[in-house]
């Protein structure tokens, strides 16, 4: 059976926090951001040295959060990173009877939701697979800080990998699927009822309404592209922004899952979509190859991306 989970980018940096001695105001606080070589150091030394049963406890102050190592080596570090969930509110049902269980668990013993990433140790993009109820990527910057803080004034800093202007993109794209954007009318404007999927007599029902939204739709025939030439996909575009700052684009190229992306007035953090077998009888090597995968398919346009900051 397959699974579809997103992947989204994001990039680990780690800057020592100095501060600047200043007459006319008080001193102010410099961040120089390390290379990858010291932040390779870093890792290498808290595989090496700081780890219980290949674990390491990570605290921002308002919860605590647990990275795992599952498996490293000079080019990627794959791990998970969980937390404690209450017990209490989680129980075991046969899918077949509906017979309730509780979930037996030992002295010091905790209920522990989790998830993985992979960390690309050339440039410390990490590829995170997002889960709801597991910690947030954002923890892995706090590791630094547990750790490197007191003694080398070290910080760690997670950045989402952004697309602040995706048309460029989209031009490059083999395939553009559906294409979405939202207008507002005044309501002075005349408008067929009909459209909005009310009589009349519904419509007269509404009070202060300053303005109607409409959602546009554009679905693209199955497996072909909206447009035939990168002309018309820029042209189009531009026509609709003079209108609205709402839009959103799926696009992809041979081989990929279609991807959305925001055209203006949002940062999107990149993210594809990736499948992994479950029924495998190992799925942490399966996730493992799978992000890879994805990571590897996706790194020409991550490190444009990247290199844009």
């Amino acid at each position: 059976m397959s699974v579809f989970k997103n992947v989204y980018f994001h990039k680990l940096d780690v800057y020592k926090r100095v501060f600047q001695k200043d007459k006319t105001q008080a001193d102010k606080m410099v961040k120089i951001y390390q290379n990858h070589s010291t932040i390779n150091d870093l890792f290498e030394d808290i595989i090496s040295n700081k780890l219980t049963n290949e674990c390491i406890s990570i605290d921002n102050g308002d919860s605590k959060s647990t990275l795992e190592i599952l498996d490293h080596n000079k080019e990627y570090i794959y791990a998970k990173i969980g937390k404690f969930k209450n017990y209490l509110t989680v129980q075991l049902r046969n899918t077949k009877t509906l017979e309730p269980a509780e979930i037996q668990k030992a002295i010091n013993q905790e209920l522990e939701v989790y998830t993985y990433l992979l960390i690309d140790r050339s440039n410390y993009v990490i590829s995170f697979l997002k889960e709801a109820s597991a910690p947030p990527i954002q923890e892995l910057g706090f590791l630094i800080d547990n750790t490197y803080s007191e003694d080398k004034s070290l910080f760690g800093e997670i950045s989402s990998v952004t697309i602040e202007d995706a048309i460029p993109l989209l031009k490059k794209k083999n395939q553009i699927g559906t294409i979405k954007y939202r207008m507002s009318i005044p309501k002075e404007e005349k408008l067929s009822y009909d459209v909005l999927g009310l009589t009349e007599k519904e419509f007269e029902y509404l009070s202060n309404q300053k303005s109607i939204e409409v959602e546009v739709k554009l679905v693209a025939e199955r497996n072909k592209s909206a447009f035939d030439s990168e002309s018309k996909i820029e042209n189009f575009i531009k026509g609709i922004m003079k209108k609205t700052n709402k839009i959103t684009v799926k696009a992809k190229n041979e081989g990929e899952y279609m991807q959305s992306y925001n055209i203006v007035d949002s940062l999107l953090t990149k993210k594809v979509k990736f499948d992994f077998d479950t029924s495998k009888s190992d799925i942490q090597v399966e996730i493992l190859r799978q992000l890879k995968i994805v990571y590897n398919t996706n790194k020409k346009e991550i490190t444009e991306l990247i290199q844009k900051e």
